[in-house]
């Protein structure tokens, strides 16, 4: 071969070469050099705060870099992830929190246009068990109950810390013609606060219920399944209420972020299966760990909002 011919291949390869790069995602074979910023759009002190707490201390374990937790409340959580998708693509501001933000919200509030495509998912970690919940000494002891306490009472003060929250008791009100009093709360936190003081008779709880159990007693479990922690209570399907909608935690980051990236982290969201920290974290709260990866997480976030809008749409529900 001579060594003009030579020169010519070796060009063309070169060109391949670059071409080929231009085309592969951008690598993160360094990543993280530095700290991590966790959103997670709730007050302090509700069930998803303390787990995301606690996943953001595995996950800062396994990647040697520190991951600061911010919290940012409002509107369930749009607040938090309209802020994110704000953000760099970089990996180092990520976001822990219900996949209802993006799977539910949206056909709840107009101003909310999140679809799943809109962002990126690294893992999810943790399966809500949501429920409504009362005080242990209230005059009721399941949905039926309720209802027929409800009627005798008017006027009863609801706890409604985000959109899906409110759209349960509207559509048990509507079908039932309850007279309530919704009373918004921002969090967890607020939600315990409000049922042990007696400022509201009845509310959403996401599980964290479960560490009162001397004080709180659900009445209705909202997911499709029956709860370990109370095996016995009908779920609001079962009540007559098809609107049972599972939730899950879920590391949502900006659209774009590089797929090495999102392996990355969620590599380092399943030790949270095996460390004992964690699982004594979310055994307090009776939430089941269901570690998903990167391609399981992005299904579920589109199953999901799929089966939801069908919810809201037999359900006759519209954003406002």
């Amino acid at each position: 071969m001579s060594l003009s011919m030579k020169r010519s291949l070796m060009g063309t390869m070169v060109a391949l070469a670059v071409g080929w790069t231009g085309l592969m995602p951008a690598m993160a074979a360094d990543y993280p050099t530095k700290p991590i910023t966790m959103l997670i759009g709730y007050k302090a002190g509700g069930q998803t705060d303390l787990v995301g707490r606690a996943t953001a201390r595995v996950m800062s374990e396994q990647l040697g870099v520190p991951i600061n937790v911010v919290n940012k409340p409002g509107a369930g959580g749009a607040v938090a992830a309209a802020g994110l998708q704000r953000e760099d693509a970089d990996g180092y501001t990520i976001m822990f929190h219900a996949n209802s933000v993006i799977n539910t919200a949206p056909f709840l509030m107009k101003r909310v246009t999140f679809k799943p495509e809109d962002f990126e998912y690294a893992g999810m970690i943790t399966a809500y068990q949501a429920g409504l919940v009362t005080q242990k000494d209230a005059p009721f002891d399941n949905l039926e109950e309720f209802v027929t306490w409800a009627k005798a009472n008017p006027g009863f003060s609801y706890g409604s810390l985000s959109p899906a929250s409110r759209m349960t008791m509207d559509q048990i009100s509507q079908k039932e013609g309850l007279d309530v009093n919704i009373v918004p709360l921002k969090g967890g936190g607020d939600m315990i606060n409000a049922i042990l003081g007696k400022q509201v008779v009845l509310a959403l709880s996401g599980g964290i219920h479960n560490n009162y159990p001397d004080e709180m007693k659900m009445i209705s479990a909202l997911t499709t399944f029956r709860h370990p922690s109370a095996p016995d209570v009908n779920t609001i399907g079962e009540n007559g209420y098809p609107i049972g909608m599972d939730t899950r935690t879920v590391l949502i980051l900006p659209k774009g972020a590089p797929r090495d990236i999102l392996d990355t982290l969620a590599n380092a969201l399943k030790a949270a299966e095996t460390d004992e920290g964690f699982k004594k974290i979310v055994a307090t709260a009776n939430v089941p760990i269901m570690y998903f990866d990167v391609d399981a997480s992005y299904k579920e976030m589109q199953d999901s909002y799929t089966s939801n809008g069908a919810i809201m749409k037999n359900a006759g529900i519209e954003p406002k």
